[in-house]
């Protein structure tokens, strides 16, 4: 697998692909063409533009997870778009490099989540299938080949779910 592979300005193919729970099983998870053409379309229209809005980088958890490593998770679905490369779970790091000075953030995780959620809803650059926020992270989605529902989703810890509208998620923040 060519892991070095670009996806676009601040995103490379191992980000997405690296897994603990993967080298744990001795599981490849290694994706197909396909699914490589999905990340990049999930970083051109979703995450580059949330990393240029944000200022920060854009920390990947879980990216692409073939069926094998997808099946060890707990809380994972058959019909995960993990699955297809459609998309990715994040959190906001807390620094910035620009030229040589690296500028830290003074925001905390869940600040940062928070300002993230919100520039997916509101920035018109940023277009996405599904975006759910969870405690500690995000998960956002992007269809290449169809289209894109705009679904917004609360994530609790305990597996539970909350559907919102786009004004109920702008009051939650």
């Amino acid at each position: 697998m060519q892991d070095n592979i670009q996806l676009s300005p601040h995103f490379e193919l191992r980000e997405f692909t690296e897994s603990a729970t993967a080298r744990k099983y001795g599981i490849v998870n290694e994706p197909p063409a396909e699914a490589v053409e999905n990340l990049k379309a999930l970083c051109v229209h979703t995450l580059e533009p949330l990393r240029e809005a944000m200022g920060l980088p854009i920390i990947i958890n879980s990216g692409y997870r073939c069926k094998a490593l997808n099946d060890k998770l707990a809380h994972s679905s058959e019909r995960s778009q993990h699955m297809k490369g459609q998309a990715a779970d994040f959190y906001v790091g807390n620094g910035s490099v620009s030229g040589f000075k690296c500028q830290v953030s003074s925001e905390n995780i869940r600040e940062r989540l928070i300002r993230a959620f919100r520039l997916i809803l509101t920035a018109p650059k940023i277009n996405f299938d599904q975006v759910i926020i969870y405690p500690n992270f995000i998960h956002v989605s992007y269809v290449r080949n169809g289209k894109n529902r705009r679904k917004i989703t609360r994530g609790f810890s305990n597996g539970t779910y909350c559907a919102l509208s786009r004004a109920e998620a702008l009051a939650l923040l």
